[in-house]
């Protein structure tokens, strides 16, 4: 019996040995498998954020095209704007011009009027109405002035005028659409007024505002065949080389 216990003992210690170091290649493969894991994880993780980064760059690109976009859409109205305004002003010095050398005869007939204690000449009311916009700047004023004319007076030769005044003056307040009525009678109720062409011109340029190209379209090509050696004309050719 003590010959069998120290090999009994022997073999025990044997097999718990190789038990041990058997282990040892297992918990390295768990480890390493561990790590592939995560570097996996990790690789997903930095795709995700590349991916991200990426979206954020194409929408801020994006965002950055439509403020361009917007920046030369307001440029061009401004320009737009701009251009009208400049046409206004050089109609309205013409037109002061115009009313200048007119002034002495019509205060002759304003002081003759007062002596004689009649009404108002029309011609004194219609440039009392027009020294309203030129020299006052009362453009309400204006427009009640010229209104009440055409009313008092509507066979006079001044109606044509009267009626473009207020189209301009209405179209200056952003009453687009009364503008255009005012604009159209002289078109269609005055063929030979002097006033007729820059009518027809301004209808265009309302129409064209408010989205009818159409009828944009046919008022310039109106002025252009009517009118073909006027300032109305040379502006309708550009606005339609524009649509």
């Amino acid at each position: 019996m003590n010959k069998i216990k120290p090999n009994v003992v022997i073999f025990v210690a044997t097999f718990l040995s190789a038990s041990v170091f058997a282990a040892a290649p297992v918990n390295d493969v768990t480890v390493k498998k561990s790590d592939k894991q995560l570097e996996s994880q990790l690789q997903e993780l930095t795709r995700l954020l590349e991916a991200r980064n990426k979206m954020q760059v194409r929408l801020q690109n994006q965002l950055d095209g439509l403020s361009q976009e917007m920046n030369q859409i307001k440029g061009g109205l401004a320009l737009f704007n701009h251009k009208i305004e400049q046409i206004e002003n050089r109609q309205r010095n013409l037109y002061q011009l115009i009313e200048e050398k007119n002034k002495p005869s019509v205060a002759v007939v304003e002081k003759n009027n007062r002596t004689a204690n009649a009404p108002e000449n029309e011609k004194v009311a219609y440039q009392r109405a027009v020294d309203l916009v030129l020299v006052n700047k009362d453009y309400d004023q204006a427009i009640t002035a010229f209104e009440a004319f055409v009313i008092d007076n509507p066979k006079s030769s001044y109606v044509a005028n009267s009626q473009y005044w207020l189209g301009q003056l209405l179209y200056k307040q952003g009453k687009r659409t009364e503008a255009r009525t005012a604009f159209l009678i002289v078109v269609e109720q005055f063929p030979d007024s002097s006033k007729r062409p820059d009518a027809s011109f301004k209808i265009g340029i309302i129409d064209e505002y408010l989205g009818n190209i159409t009828s944009a379209k046919d008022f310039y090509q109106k002025v252009l065949k009517e009118y073909p050696d006027t300032s109305a004309a040379g502006l309708a050719e550009k606005r339609l080389q524009a649509l």
